[in-house]
Order: structure tokens, then sequence, then C-alpha cells
């Protein structure tokens, strides 16, 4: 993950379900950086905001914990700064809203 922008060419048929997941991912990243940062209520609150196991599912789909941690020892960054790029390179991917 760099700091460069996501690509340029977006399909706009897939943009409100992608942009759907890409909500979701972003949310299980901060799951993921709670969970990380030992803050159980940071977990709770940010898993009571998808409102069915299927949201839940797909955003974990899109946001993957292996490689987070993976990349996070590569770099030397600590977990927050490895999910805020992620979930910055996960909006990039979202077709812009009209």
């Amino acid at each position: 993950m760099t700091g460069t922008p996501g690509p340029t060419c977006r399909p706009p048929e897939n943009g409100p379900e992608l942009a759907e997941l890409v909500n979701a991912a972003q949310r299980v990243a901060g799951v993921l950086a709670a969970r990380h940062r030992h803050n159980p209520e940071g977990v709770a609150a940010l898993m009571s905001t998808f409102s069915n196991d299927r949201a839940l599912a797909g955003g974990h789909c899109y946001s993957p914990r292996s490689p987070l941690g993976l990349y996070r020892q590569e770099t030397g960054q600590n977990m927050d700064e490895c999910v805020r790029e992620l979930t910055t390179q996960l909006e990039n991917a979202v077709p812009p809203r009209p």
C-alpha cells in the first residue's frame, strides 16, 4: 500500500454495491485496529454498525487481516497507520458519487 491514489477508471455499474462493501471493509479494518489496541469498547461500537451478518462478511472479505499484519511487519508502521492506508485505498476504489 502506498500513498498513491487508486485507479481512475472505475466501473459505474458497480458503484452502490462496491461502495457498501468498501464501507463495510473500512469498518472491519477499524475493528482490527481497535482489537490490536486492546480497545473492547471500540470493537463493540464498530461491530454494532453492521446491520446483519452479510454486511460483516462482505466487509471481512475486502479487509484482509493477515496481509495487514504482514504489511505492518514489513513497513514497521503501527496498525493504525496500516489501517489508515488500507481504508484510503479502499475509498479510492469506489466510483465518485453523483
